[in-house]
């Protein structure tokens, strides 16, 4: 039976009793930031070394990242909705009470982010190369478990970078183009890839492949199941909360718990022990969403009755669903799939993601879909498809839409006299040039770092096979050239097309007339990012976050009838059963107590 205060939260009807409703746990964290950064001396040097600065700022980051998750929770933008404010150490019970009911102390999320922002800049401008601590501990060990299994922990990845969180602070208020100059310039200083990782949907009893589906040239990855281990690093991850292998270690958690994993479990056993009464499983809309996803793999070519063995010239797709939700009933290691289903009982649904017991704050995928909406709110739409199809690499210069030249440099004409354009180009120059300019990606001095053969597509993790480079009959491609998703052959999954399915999607499921214009594509563009979202980071606690500034921003655009981001979430939602009325913005957000 699911527990009374998680379904309170779910269904919306959490009252200032809820037991998960704790603004508390959020200004503990604010208050030690305060007290440190009022005492500190930021200027403590060993000869011309500042040996403390990038302490300094990671705990300036902290604090922003700890008031943004409270405007998120309790107010947002939300007409009267506000959340006490302050940036100095209160050392009383009687300080406490007077700022919390001090009218002059009160601000709502654009607040907060005018507050703080500029303190985090003028860091940022001052020390550009800073980087988290790492305290030379990427492998530290904080304990083994009761069951068995030793936990480490990387000590930079317990901080969150400040360009990350300006970023999230500034995508939160619209600021969309000092979004994506964050974002990127984190992902370019510390030199951050999208992995190479996919995964695949059907598993044992369920994995029934094409027909056509070449063995020769397809090869599928399950990396992306195996990321949530107990190892320091897990692939991609950039910030998370460790918690703690026992209560006498530290801090504890029941996440693991609710999930169906018994992470302090005392029975020994060779992975994390599963738990009898799963508190939260995957949703109807969750499953609906991705059963009804594309699988894109190289199909099998004939000369005659002859099995070509030259590179495949074609991608297909058919419904395998995406990978992100692989599921089976035949492996219990959580290693294997995402979610794993009880033979005995099918009802019962074990959620692998939170096995180690680590809360996810940021990953690669997170900032790089992020950078999306923002691109695509700046009218980059193209680029931020690309985020979802290719990546950002020297790659895209291959993908602007010009006309094709032959081999005597004139330029090919079609039947009709227009040039001939080839249909897997969806770039602009105008994009790409932004791609090396406003933000540095494919400049002089980062585009050796984002080449062709080492940057993914983030829609790969759940939805393509690989050409299986090591075979020496397949041409040699890397990248995301090489999976079927990020191909040249692949002229399904491009923008004109994904987009213009999501349009009649949207007109069709919210009555509302969808037009051919930039705003149009834009918008829907950003539904489709808010599908990605629920595919890449299902079960880390971000989609409500998510949720609420996509609809803020729909109601901000204006797009569709004005109201159409309240219209969005209460069908987003609907599936919840909320007991309030979610037209209502003020309706969106836990009482704050």
């Amino acid at each position: 039976t699911t527990d009374k205060n998680l379904k309170e939260l779910a269904n919306y009807s959490a009252s200032i009793e809820n037991a998960y409703d704790s603004s508390y746990v959020f200004y503990k964290v604010i208050n030690n930031c305060n007290y440190y950064l009022a005492h500190r001396d930021s200027t403590l040097k060993t000869g011309s070394t500042n040996v403390v600065i990038d302490e300094y700022i990671a705990v300036a980051a902290w604090r922003a990242w700890a008031y943004l998750q409270l405007a998120r929770i309790y107010c947002g933008n939300a007409e009267g909705l506000t959340i006490p404010f302050f940036t100095e150490p209160l050392t009383s019970i009687s300080q406490i009470e007077a700022k919390a009911a001090d009218p002059g102390c009160q601000k709502n999320l654009s607040q907060i982010v005018e507050a703080l922002a500029p303190e985090l800049e003028q860091l940022l401008s001052r020390y550009p190369n800073t980087r988290v601590p790492s305290f030379n501990a990427t492998a530290y060990s904080i304990g083994t478990t009761n069951w068995g299994a030793s936990k480490l922990i990387d000590m930079s990845k317990i901080f969150v970078p400040v360009q990350v969180v300006l970023g999230d602070m500034y995508l939160e208020t619209a600021q969309y183009q000092k979004a994506a100059e964050k974002y990127a310039d984190y992902l370019c200083k510390y030199e951050v890839l999208p992995e190479d990782c996919t995964s695949y949907r059907m598993r044992g009893e369920d994995n029934i492949k094409p027909d056509d589906y070449s063995e020769v040239f397809n090869q599928m990855n399950d990396n992306y199941c195996g990321r949530w281990g107990t190892n320091a690093r897990p692939v991609d991850v950039v910030s998370y909360i460790p918690m703690a292998v026992s209560s006498q270690n530290g801090k504890t958690t029941t996440i693991p718990l609710s999930f169906g994993y018994d992470f302090y479990s005392i029975n020994q056993s060779s992975y994390c022990p599963r738990a009898e009464n799963i508190q939260i499983q995957p949703s109807r809309t969750f499953y609906a969403l991705t059963d009804s996803a594309d699988y894109y793999y190289y199909p099998k070519s004939y000369n005659g009755q002859t099995l070509n063995t030259s590179y495949p010239t074609d991608v297909k797709k058919y419904k395998a669903g995406d990978g992100r939700a692989s599921i089976t009933s035949q492996n219990s290691d959580p290693d294997f799939a995402i979610l794993y289903r009880n033979p005995s009982d099918i009802t019962q649904t074990y959620v692998s993601k939170v096995v180690n017991a680590n809360v996810y704050l940021y990953r690669a995928s997170t900032i790089y879909l992020h950078l999306a909406e923002a691109l695509n709110a700046m009218e980059y739409t193209d680029a931020a498809f690309a985020i979802l199809k290719n990546g950002i690499s020297t790659y895209l210069e291959n993908l602007v839409r010009k006309p094709t030249i032959d081999s005597e440099g004139k330029i090919v004409l079609n039947e009709d006299g227009t040039p001939k354009i080839e249909p897997y180009k969806y770039m602009s120059q105008k994009s790409v040039d932004m791609l090396g300019t406003t933000l540095p990606f494919l400049s002089a001095q980062y585009r050796e770092i984002f080449n062709a053969n080492d940057v993914y597509g983030i829609h790969a993790h759940g939805s393509c096979t690989y050409n299986v480079k090591e075979n020496e009959l397949a041409q040699s491609a890397r990248g995301s050239r090489a999976t079927a998703l990020g191909s040249q052959m692949n002229t399904h999954y491009l923008p004109d097309v994904i987009i213009g399915e999501k349009m009649k999607e949207i007109a069709k499921k919210y009555d509302v007339k969808v037009g051919t214009s930039k705003a149009d594509s834009v918008a829907a563009m950003l539904d489709l990012l808010c599908d990605e979202y629920a595919k890449e980071f299902a079960f880390e606690g971000r989609r409500f976050y998510d949720l609420q500034r996509i609809a803020r921003h729909f109601n901000e655009m204006g797009i569709w009838g004005g109201d159409f981001g309240s219209r969005w979430f209460v069908e987003k939602l609907s599936g919840n059963k909320p007991q309030k009325d979610l037209h209502d913005p003020r309706n969106w957000y836990l009482p704050f107590k």
